[in-house]
């Protein structure tokens, strides 16, 4: 009825790279658990890869009251998945990710016939517990769930059957968002100096282009956080500009963008402070900064304090302008919800990451 200790901790590490293989996670988004008794089960830990874990990186939870054993912190989605088991006594594993197409469709906030959408609620917290587990209980046939402006949760009695679902559910928001989401024919991208970007605290700089964000750039209007994860890497809105490199460094640094740099004015940024030292500031204010900015018949450029933060700010800029496209009833998350997400990003969980 219930995996072995040892069988669940090695299932877990397996189903990580077949999901990432399949591109169903990425880095450390997402967590995957596997039960082991009524009232226990093991679960991926909090701000670790998925390619680097081992089986002993794992932790071991209490389904009755989230506790748990060792020194290893347990994903912050213990409750989630805590609340998933207390509810599905046939459950014996569940996959939670931030995959692509599903998590657009997730940012309209509204179910769809095959996966019922739990209510948004800032992530790792009672109010999400509370939620999915209400989803959870009003849809005591379903197995596939939405998770509104954040991911997906999928339950199954085996890792196979999670992993199906997974990428049932991937499948039918493909085909939603490419229906819905129309996009024009742009050409081939301009060039583009990444060069001329010089931010110290961020020296890795990416480009990347694809329909969704070509469509977000011709646009030409902000695009707001309409997924979680993008708040929290990126900044909660992403700025348009035309194609120049000191545009783009500004928008980036978040300072004002109208006039090439002039004397005392053009040295001030968007919240009115002075910036003493010229655009180079030893690291991003969180108020103001942002980790990405479309530029018109260029794509998203994407800077990060390392080559993998910059390819993974890409992924989340193409999932988040994914989601702009499709989405037609839902706001992007409000500004101070999106400030307080990207707030505890960058002073708890992006130190965690760099260890």
């Amino acid at each position: 009825m219930y995996y072995s200790e040892t069988e669940a901790r090695k299932l877990v590490i397996e189903a990580g790279h077949r999901l990432l293989e399949n591109k169903l996670i990425a880095r450390t988004w997402g967590n995957i658990s596997a039960r082991i008794s009524e009232d226990e089960f093991i679960i991926t830990p909090s701000g670790r890869a998925y390619d680097r874990l081992s089986p002993s990186d794992l932790v071991k939870v209490r389904v009755s009251d989230c506790s748990y054993t060792g020194s290893i912190k347990p994903s912050s989605e213990k409750g989630v998945h805590a609340a998933a088991y207390s509810l599905r006594s046939q459950t014996g594993f569940i996959i939670h990710t931030h995959q692509y197409y599903a998590s657009a469709v997730a940012a309209e906030c509204r179910s769809i016939k095959t996966a019922p959408c739990a209510a948004y609620a800032l992530p790792g917290g009672a109010k999400l517990r509370k939620n999915v587990e209400d989803c959870i209980k009003s849809n005591p046939y379903d197995d596939k769930f939405l998770m509104a402006r954040h991911g997906t949760l999928i339950l199954g009695s085996t890792l196979e059957e999670a992993f199906a679902g997974a990428e049932k559910l991937e499948d039918i928001c493909r085909i939603l968002v490419k229906t819905r989401a129309k996009t024009g024919d742009y050409g081939e991208p301009a060039d583009f100096d990444t060069s001329k970007i010089n931010i110290m605290a961020l020296p890795f700089v990416k480009v990347v282009s694809d329909p969704y964000i070509m469509e977000c750039c011709e646009k030409g209007r902000p695009v707001g956080a309409y997924i979680d994860d993008f708040a929290q890497i990126v900044g909660p809105d992403m700025q348009v500009v035309g194609r120049d490199e000191w545009a783009a460094e500004r928008a980036l640094l978040g300072y004002s963008t109208n006039q090439a740099p002039k004397g005392f004015l053009g040295k001030i940024p968007m919240t009115g402070a002075l910036d003493r030292m010229g655009g180079q500031q030893p690291a991003l204010n969180s108020a103001i900064g942002r980790n990405a900015v479309l530029v018109k018949g260029v794509g998203a450029v994407c800077a990060g304090k390392t080559e993998s933060d910059a390819e993974a700010i890409a992924m989340i800029v193409s999932k988040n302008c994914a989601a702009a496209c499709f989405v037609r009833y839902a706001r992007p998350l409000g500004m101070i919800d999106a400030r307080l997400q990207r707030a505890i990003y960058l002073t708890k969980y992006s130190k965690q990451i760099d260890k």
